[in-house]
């Protein structure tokens, strides 16, 4: 007996393509299936992109299936277009536009994916007195402070532009979220700092006795 898993589907909108994250989670591996794109999608991103435009959907298409839908809308906006052809095609819908999930509330049956949400979900959550450890990589642009990262998210840390290069533990004090990405701001834990910095020392030091 032969079970058939059935082949997930996804169709994009232009904001989702231009937005350029969602190369990355099918070159990821995060999603899987078939990529549907309309003819209206294309030729919106062609406009938008430039010259750019065939970079776009040749990295997609290394990536996973792609299928090009020759349905210009007709005379549709490509919010309906897109959330038509899903719901004939019985696939989901990858956007980054406000005005698509709008729509998507007349179209009950059809699933849609907002990037911005997915993202800020698995972005970690900075709580403000929350101890943090992180490698200052640069100075910030005040003179001060120094800047690293932590899985994407920058974190600005005060007092710690003469830490370049070292890790520093720092304390938050807030977060600010957009649709930009996050940034947080943070006050350097010196004397923690300094502990953890001479401990690393000393074990480097025992390593080459």
């Amino acid at each position: 007996m032969h079970f058939f898993k059935r082949e997930n589907k996804y169709v994009l909108d232009s904001s989702s393509i231009l937005d350029g994250r969602i190369v990355q989670l099918f070159s990821k591996r995060f999603f899987e299936g078939k990529v549907i794109v309309p003819q209206l999608v294309h030729d919106i991103v062609q406009k938008a992109s430039g010259p750019d435009f065939e970079k776009l959907f040749n990295t997609l298409a290394s990536n996973v299936p792609v299928e090009y839908v020759l349905d210009k809308g007709n005379g549709l906006i490509e919010e309906i277009c897109v959330l038509n052809i899903a719901s004939r095609k019985k696939a989901k819908v990858f956007t980054a536009s406000d005005e698509l999930c709008r729509h998507a509330k007349s179209y009950p049956k059809v699933r849609v994916i907002d990037i911005r949400d997915l993202y800020r979900t698995l972005t970690p959550i900075f709580i403000p007195g929350r101890m943090i450890s992180v490698r200052v990589l640069k100075k910030g642009l005040r003179t001060n402070e120094g800047v690293g990262y932590i899985e994407g998210v920058k974190v600005v840390v005060e007092n710690s532009a003469k830490y370049v290069n070292q890790v520093v533990n720092a304390r938050v004090q807030t977060m600010i979220t957009s649709d930009k990405g996050s940034l947080v701001f943070c006050s350097i834990e010196e004397e923690s700092s300094k502990k953890v910095m001479q401990s690393r020392r000393d074990s480097r030091s025992r390593r080459r006795r």
